[in-house]
């Protein structure tokens, strides 16, 4: 009698996607509450840690979201992850300004709270920003493409819009494309290539655009000073700095030795079909269908089987190219193409 029951919760595996909340609501929930004690400080980064881990050992999701799935659950996603960034911003400022450094002991816990916004902010940025910007940017309406634009502009990278749409996906693979790293190019290498070229590319393309941003970013770093302090400033522009450390190793991996001189466009992407990170990078693992079909909502690109296939997901294999790139890169040396 239970039969029914169960196969209705499968049919509803796509409500996955509420995963994506749980880094942004368990930083608000550091950020909002603090000041922590000691050791009550250090349980926030346990969701994190669990979350890390599932990404390294949990299930492959090769499944299509059905059509009868209402799209306002999978646009609700996108606008709840923006108004938690901007929460987020906010409260991060908020925290900052309350720590104490009085005493030695209020030193110690001050640190250890910027330690664990360092350690949560980061990836957060790029999981409940970046990601549902880089959705937004490509969506229709112009207001849409707005908030993608405020939502980068929280990490100080509003050009990305430009640079990631005229640059990488008009020239994916080839001479013009700054987010595709050569085979056996280290991170570091390709990380300040990665960044140079894409503001040089926004800046020939839409100046004025990137003046836009670069005004917007100075109001956010200049919110947190005047209502925070210039700690909180500095803290916030550490977060929007290592957010995009991992978005960038995202981009490293995604494409890593996939040239259009060797490969053409049969392999757009590396394919990853774990479903942890399907659903905490809302879509962004079927990557070779969204160079496909860039306009198309996240909740129907499709798992396409050309391209070498990764063995672990997204947060894992990032933080592993943001620490030991060689190990990376000598695995994926052995599943490409000689």
């Amino acid at each position: 009698m239970h039969i029914p029951t169960l196969t209705r919760l499968t049919e509803c595996w796509w409500l996955g996607y509420s995963l994506s909340l749980i880094f942004p609501l368990t930083l608000l929930g550091f950020l909002a509450t603090g000041p922590h004690t000691f050791p009550t400080v250090l349980l926030y980064g346990m969701p994190m840690l669990l979350v890390i881990l599932l990404d390294r050992y949990g299930p492959a999701e090769p499944r299509i979201v059905p059509g009868h799935a209402p799209t306002w659950f999978f646009d609700g996603i996108l606008y709840g992850l923006s108004l938690l960034q901007i929460l987020n911003v906010l409260a991060l400022g908020w925290l900052v300004s309350r720590l104490t450094w009085a005493t030695p002991a209020d030193i110690t816990l001050s640190l250890i709270h910027l330690l664990l916004i360092r350690l949560m902010a980061g990836p957060n940025a790029c999981c409940a920003a970046i990601c549902p910007a880089h959705e937004l940017i490509h969506r229709r309406k112009p207001w849409q493409r707005r908030l993608g634009r405020l939502l980068l502009t929280t990490v100080c990278y509003d050009h990305f819009h430009v640079s990631h749409k005229q640059a990488h996906h008009a020239h994916l693979g080839g001479a013009g494309d700054p987010s595709t790293a050569t085979r056996g190019e280290r991170f570091d290498d390709f990380f300040r290539r990665s960044i140079r070229d894409q503001w040089r590319q926004a800046w020939q393309n839409r100046p004025h655009r990137v003046v836009q941003g670069l005004a917007v970013e100075l109001g956010w770093v200049l919110l947190q000073w005047l209502c925070f302090g210039p700690l909180a400033a500095l803290v916030f522009l550490n977060q929007a700095y290592h957010g995009v450390r991992v978005l960038e190793a995202v981009n490293y991996f995604q494409h890593y030795g996939l040239l259009r001189d060797q490969y053409g466009l049969s392999a757009r992407a590396w394919r990853n079909d774990s479903a942890i990170s399907l659903f905490l990078f809302i879509g962004l693992t079927r990557h070779a269908d969204h160079h496909l079909r860039p306009a198309i909502p996240y909740p129907q690109l499709r798992t396409l089987e050309q391209g070498p296939c990764m063995g672990r997901g997204y947060l894992w294999t990032a933080m592993l190219v943001l620490r030991r790139d060689q190990q990376f890169r000598n695995e994926a040396e052995q599943v490409l193409l000689p």
